[in-house]
């Protein structure tokens, strides 16, 4: 018995000391501020940490949950969003082109990244000699500077895209991507454009690559000479480069829901990661939910905007057709108090959007259109109702609208009359149940949980020291040379050639027999003569 249970003592060992052995030193990157996209990184930490692993965070909302192998350089203060780009202007920003939007991504980008860099606690992990990590993952959002510290500790870097796919992504990646049926970022086209669409998407997709490589991305690269120089030995490489030398992306796309595009094994989609099984609701929740005998309805703006933001006759307009309604209401309002609240909706600071859309008594879900709620949302398979503000928003509402799960409103035009309609059509019509449940059997059809998939792909990265094998050279290739052109050249030359040679050749002959007839003739008059 006492052998027994020594036996098992080494056994428990070894496997702890097998455990230690195979834990890597991670450092974590998410500096952009908006409280929506670190809630979806820190999934992909906190699987990270259950794996074993070390992790060294650098973003600006300290953990909830501490971990013993978790280290926190908090960017403190953080980047004042709303101050730069109030939040009362995002509700006319529907009306910004493609070109504006672009121009202000670029823009927040910079500022957020030099902010970033000016953190006392950021410096120092520059400056550091003795750290040493095996990886750096990076949020895939205009923080390309960021991608220095892969340099600085000479170690992969796997990216984390929250928005979906950009050409810059498959461009590092070695693909080209094909205009003709991938649209641009922005837009919310089909895979199968019209020819005024396919122009402008060419248009727009031209324009962002021309503006990022020789606009947008030398800024950034003046950012990591600012902060980077002299820290790493030699010539700091270009950004562009260490784009290129990415070994992984994790791509918040899913292909239930998104268009068919070419792919490498370095791209690897992730959609979905963060919807988890439904937890339990805090009391009040979960009875307001349960007696709501006609239904719920959730309205939420997301982590970032702010229902308090909206102009007081747009909330006092809403409120009016919440009252409308037979079901109940339950609205994510950041404040205690909204004037006259009708006795069917209830307001709250904060709430487990997640577990809320689980509840099977959750008709509708009317929401923002960003990627995170729509896909709680589809997951749940709940209908919605769209109303878009900024960024891909729109684009997530089209495909939602297109899927036949939603519909949308225009921030600027809603009345109670149309809000009361839609919510109702929604709600009563059954094809809309229909569709999103269909959606989300597909969205749920996966080999592996997301998280899972994305954790083995890190994992896989530093396990194979950068994966060098899924890396195409394409993503090296001049332009030129992966377009063939050099060929063409060629080959065009080379018919060029064919043609004109024979046909220099057959002129000179002609003159010279032309010649030689007129000197034949002529020595036949002097021999007359």
């Amino acid at each position: 018995m006492e052998m027994q249970l020594q036996w098992k003592c080494w056994l428990m060992f070894l496997i702890g000391l097998s455990s230690y052995s195979s834990a890597y030193r991670i450092l974590f990157m998410g500096p952009f501020p908006a409280p929506s996209h670190w809630l979806w990184l820190e999934h992909f930490q906190r699987d990270l940490l259950r794996q074993g692993h070390h992790v060294t965070s650098v973003n600006n909302h300290p953990t909830k949950q501490p971990h013993e192998n978790l280290t926190e350089i908090i960017i403190s203060p953080s980047f004042d969003i709303p101050k730069h780009f109030p939040k009362k202007n995002i509700f006319t920003m529907q009306f910004a082109s493609d070109f504006q939007n672009l121009q202000l991504w670029w823009t927040i980008g910079l500022m957020t990244t030099e902010h970033a860099f000016k953190d006392p606690k950021v410096q120092k992990l520059i400056a550091s000699q003795d750290d040493h990590y095996d990886l750096v993952i990076l949020e895939q959002f205009f923080h390309e500077a960021f991608l220095m510290f892969g340099k600085k500790f000479n170690c992969p870097v796997v990216t984390i895209g929250t928005m979906g796919y950009a050409d810059n992504m498959d461009h590092a990646m070695g693909i080209l991507t094909p205009w003709s049926v991938i649209p641009h970022l922005l837009l919310s086209h089909t895979d199968q454009m019209t020819f005024s669409q396919r122009a402008y998407n060419a248009y727009i997709s031209l324009y962002d690559a021309v503006m990022r490589r020789w606009f947008y991305l030398p800024k950034m690269q003046e950012l990591a000479e600012k902060y980077f120089q002299g820290v790493i030995a030699g010539p700091l490489p270009h950004v562009h480069d260490l784009e290129r030398n990415i070994s992984l992306m994790l791509i918040n796309s899913h292909r239930s829901v998104d268009l068919p595009r070419p792919s490498m094994p370095g791209l690897i989609d992730v959609g979905g990661a963060h919807i988890q099984p439904a937890k339990q609701l805090p009391d009040d929740l979960q009875a307001f939910l349960d007696k709501a005998t006609h239904g719920v309805v959730y309205f939420s703006l997301g982590s970032y905007m702010k229902s308090t933001d909206m102009p007081p006759e747009k909330t006092a307009l809403i409120l009016k057709a919440f009252g409308q309604l037979k079901q109940q209401v339950i609205w994510k309002y950041e404040n205690d108090s909204v004037g006259e609240l009708p006795p069917n909706v209830l307001i709250r600071k904060w709430m487990p959007q997640n577990d809320i859309l689980a509840h099977p008594n959750v008709k509708l879900f009317i929401t923002h259109g960003g990627i995170f709620g729509t896909q709680e949302g589809i997951y749940w398979g709940v209908p919605m109702l769209c109303i878009p503000l900024y960024g891909d928003q729109h684009r997530n509402t089209i495909k939602s609208v297109r899927e036949g799960y939603a519909r949308s409103l225009v921030f600027s035009k809603l009345t109670v009359d149309d809000l009361v309609r839609n919510i109702e059509t929604l709600i009563y019509e059954p094809q809309y149940k229909k569709s999103a449940l269909e959606v989300s059997q597909r969205f749920r059809d996966n080999p592996m949980h997301p998280l899972t998939e994305a954790t083995f792909w890190i994992e896989y990265i530093m396990r194979h020291r950068g994966a060098r094998h899924l890396k195409s050279q394409g993503a090296f290739l001049p332009l030129y040379q992966y377009l063939l052109l050099d060929i063409l050249g060629c080959v065009l030359l080379g018919a060029f050639l064919a043609i004109w040679l024979p046909w220099k050749m057959l002129k000179r002959a002609h003159r010279w027999w032309i010649k030689g007839e007129a000197s034949s003739k002529l020595n036949e008059s002097k021999k007359r003569l």
